[in-house]
């Protein structure tokens, strides 16, 4: 490089590729987004690479942590289709957008609305006249030996006449430059959901580089979508209920699909949640059936009907497609339209065209021949090495395997399955895709392109997205069987010669809103979920005060075994489950340095019910089914003790770094109760989040007083502080009593003040108050449950909690006893009777564990 004359300044275009991308090599014969000759930066990318120049490295390093940081938190996972680990993945974005100039993506959208214009025409015949097949377009084949052409679908009329809602395309650039089209995906289009947390996260790592390049909103599409399924609502036009149905937590797309539900103000469902009552499907809550509307579909179309379709999916809805064909119900997409996703479409797509619009293809698609035919097939056969050979069908979530497993077939054996069933096999040209650099915290490297593209009907055409999601792969071949093979991500700018103006997705409406306060069309599935989410959480928090409170008196300056609370600290911890039973026997002082040995150990355990970790791991799966129900913040938080409260994974660690953990996790538990209780509005999702924590609150405080005041054993000053300390009260008996510690105000405020949020009356008046608010019949004005609480209520307010300090008798204390005793009975079946009632159809029981079991099993 020749040297600066003095006083010259360099060219900012030569800067900023100094600065930003030194090192960037592009591979030789693709096409590169970045540089059109070696270090010449392409126009459209001058304005950006000047602007995070004067970012500088420095900065943008800590920018794209801060971002990755962000991610995590958000828990942006994914699960690809094949994945042998069976486990979502971390979201992986790189800091470096994909920038297309606007001219270019106008092109390129012209080319992908005549597609989709052109696949929905195609399925509007196939699925009626089949003129297409009659005249000879198309080959019979192409439906009769499609496994995903199903007759019960044959003449079913979409709402509005739309065979296609939602359309997206996977698209590569060619060496030439030009864009060609990979794969059509018309089944239940993903990937939307993350190209907007991209957006989100990348306008916020780089907003001097988005406002530089007047990068274009999303919003629009998002609105479009919206107004889509608002539109075609068959009732109810006004206000329709629309629901997105999910596959579950178990669904790689699951992130995504509670993540579009929050933006869309649309219900999460899942299968198990809608049922289909004369002819119509309705939405399963605490407050009865709800109508549904219209049904935004992520399921492929066999799980989606248990009748009708060849389904395995325990999610099956049951008369779905009986419904759709009634018109009380509409779906996006409809059923069936996964048909024309299929490799074999590709071969005649041209054709379609010019048939079907009378005009020649706007947008290339990747050449395609279909053994099927005799001069395709001919020509598969003699150039095996330079095709990628597919089946002609596609199956979803199985088809990179039967792709890559018939990549590795020697030519041989590849030409004898085709010969032997022609009409299953396509062979498509191997695309050679383009790069660009990939940032990768300063280190910049060369990646492979590809994108995928969406689309919404809107009116007589598609409103295509300003942009879509980018994947990205090391390697040239990762991306040809499907976009989810990718290993990184990108945001996609498309640049503007204009600043956008200011765009949302919610834009005032002149139409008037009914108001309301509360809803009660809670699913029982979210009942159940949100209600154990209260019981775990509180469980664990329960368990992390008993364990620091233990770990606190070991790692004291006195001597363990001398301390005359660690044996009634103890048993409740082997009540819990947090410790072996057989540690707590006669002579558990011997038993000390074993317990302090293996204190830390159990604690982590992840394969022990009764462990820390293992309730902190149902805790954290739990709210991710009810992730739409969760604000960001208590995401975050929970994602936080998920990943922190852990074993140190190198390094030795003792019970002083317990105690440490411990006292962490107590802050982060109690953030995470304090967001859900000052957050959320007062509808049932909080009555049962609020009455699973009383219920297992009450529970944790009724253990530990119950080992504490058991008959026969002797009640210490230090016990009682352990006891007020486990329970959080100590500041308060301070304040009220000083430091004299007696048993008779010690009981009084953890078992009898109703001002204590602590004590165990509190949660029983807490859990009556819920209790009072759910749904039962007016023929029913007492029930099971309320009379269970009231007798529970009526055992501890006719406690004489002086007389039994001042007598010290032992029929005193037994009285005691037999009340801790009623409510560990009590409070079990409260949690069985409201799971019967209101939640047991919602799914299969869950396993009761540690002291739940102890309690249900008490005569």
């Amino acid at each position: 490089m020749q040297t600066q004359q003095q006083g010259s300044l360099p060219d900012p275009q030569t800067a900023a590729v100094i600065s930003v991308f030194a090192g960037y090599s592009p591979p030789v014969g693709s096409y590169d987004e970045l540089f059109a000759a070696p270090q010449q930066m392409r126009s459209h990318w001058k304005r950006f690479a000047a602007a995070i120049n004067r970012v500088g490295n420095e900065e943008m390093l800590r920018r794209w942590t801060q971002a990755k940081r962000l991610i995590h938190e958000n828990g942006v996972t994914y699960g690809a289709y094949g994945d042998p680990l069976d486990k979502p993945r971390p979201w992986e974005l790189d800091a470096l957008p994909l920038i297309i100039p606007q001219k270019e993506w106008g092109n390129l959208s012209a080319g992908l609305q005549q597609r989709a214009k052109v696949l929905e025409l195609t399925l509007a015949d196939l699925y009626g006249p089949k003129k297409l097949i009659r005249d000879g377009v198309l080959p019979p084949e192409i439906i009769f030996a499609h496994p995903g052409f199903h007759t019960t679908l044959h003449n079913l009329k979409p709402s509005m006449g739309r065979y296609l809602h939602s359309y997206a395309a996977d698209l590569g650039r060619a060496p030439d430059g030009g864009w060609w089209l990979l794969a059509d995906r018309t089944e239940a289009p993903s990937g939307a959901g993350y190209a907007l947390e991209n957006r989100v996260v990348e306008s916020r790592m780089l907003p001097e580089g988005f406002r530089a390049c007047n990068v274009q909103r999303l919003a629009p599409y998002f609105r479009a979508l919206r107004e889509t399924c608002r539109r075609i609502a068959t009732r109810h036009k006004d206000n329709p209920r629309i629901v997105l149905l999910s596959q579950g937590p178990s669904s790689e797309n699951y992130f995504e699909d509670a993540y579009l539900s929050r933006y869309l103000g649309y219900t999460l469902v899942e299968g198990a949640d809608l049922a289909v009552r004369d002819r119509c499907v309705w939405l399963k809550t605490l407050g009865g059936l709800y109508p549904v509307d219209v049904i935004l579909r992520r399921p492929n179309t066999v799980d989606c009907d248990s009748l009708e379709l060849p389904s395995s999916s325990p999610g099956a809805i049951a008369g779905l497609v009986d419904a759709a064909a009634a018109g009380n119900v509409a779906i996006t997409n409809p059923l069936g339209c996964g048909l024309v996703e299929s490799p074999i479409f590709m071969a005649y797509i041209g054709a379609l065209c010019k048939t079907l619009l009378g005009e020649d293809l706007k947008l290339s698609s990747v050449a395609t021949w279909w053994c099927g035919d005799a001069v395709g097939r001919e020509y598969v056969l003699a150039n095996l090495d330079r095709l990628v050979i597919k089946r002609a069908f596609r199956q979803r979530g199985h088809e990179r395997q039967v792709t890559e497993h018939l990549k590795q077939l020697p030519n041989d054996q590849l030409a004898e399955r085709i010969k032997a069933r022609p009409s299953e096999f396509v062979g498509q040209e191997r695309v050679v895709r383009s790069t660009m650099p990939n940032w990768g915290g300063g280190n910049v490297s060369a990646a492979y392109l590809a994108m995928r593209a969406y689309m919404i009907a809107s009116g007589d055409s598609f409103e295509v997205m300003h942009g879509g999601l980018a994947r990205t792969s090391t390697e040239l071949g990762s991306l040809e069987m499907s976009l989810v093979s990718g290993e990184g991500s990108k945001d996609i700018w498309i640049q503007g010669k204009e600043p956008p103006q200011h765009d949302s997705l919610f834009q005032g409406r002149h139409e008037p809103v009914k108001l309301r306060r509360s809803g009660d069309d809670l699913p029982s599935r979210v009942a159940d979920d949100i209600y154990w989410l209260g019981r775990q959480v509180e469980r664990a928090d329960s368990a992390a005060r008993l364990l620091r409170a233990v770990t606190m008196r070991l790692t004291s300056e006195s001597a363990s075994h001398l301390r005359s609370e660690l044996p009634m600290l103890l048993r409740t911890m082997a009540d819990q489950g947090q410790i072996e039973p057989g540690f707590v026997v006669e002579g558990i002082r011997q038993q000390l340095p074993a317990i302090e040995e293996n204190l830390p150990i159990s604690t982590f355990d992840a394969t022990a019910s009764g462990s820390l970790r293992s309730m902190l791991a149902a805790t954290y799966s739990t709210a991710s089914r009810v992730r739409d129900r969760l604000s960001a913040d208590s995401w975050r938080v929970l994602v936080r003790i998920d990943e922190q409260f852990r074993a140190p994974a190198t390094g030795t660690w003792d019970l002083t770094d317990l105690l440490n953990m411990s006292n962490e996790l107590i802050v982060d538990l109690v953030a995470f109760i304090g967001m859900m209780s000052e957050s959320m509005t007062r509808t049932q999702a909080f009555h049962f989040m609020d009455l699973g924590l009383r219920i297992e609150r009450a529970t944790q405080t009724t253990s530990l007083l119950n080992n504490c005041f058991s008959v026969g054993q002797e009640i210490t000053g230090e016990m009682l502080e352990a006891l007020l300390q486990v329970c959080d009260s100590l500041m308060t008996y301070r304040y009220r009593y000083l430091s004299n510690l007696n048993e008779v105000p010690v009981l009084d405020l953890l078992l009898t003040d109703e001002t204590n949020p602590r004590s165990v009356v509190y949660q029983l008046l807490r859990i009556k108050d819920h209790v009072d608010r759910l749904p039962r019949t007016e023929s029913q004005p007492t029930s099971s449950e309320q009379r269970m609480l009231l007798s529970a209520l009526y055992a501890v307010r006719m406690l004489d909690i002086e007389a039994i300090g001042e007598n010290h008798s032992e029929d005193r204390r037994r009285e005691l006893v037999e009340v801790f005793e009623k409510l560990e009975q009590h409070l079990p079946q409260l949690s069985q009777a409201i799971t019967n009632k209101y939640m047991v159809h919602a799914g299969p029981s869950r396993l009761l564990t540690s002291i739940d079991q102890v309690r249900m099993s008490k005569p």
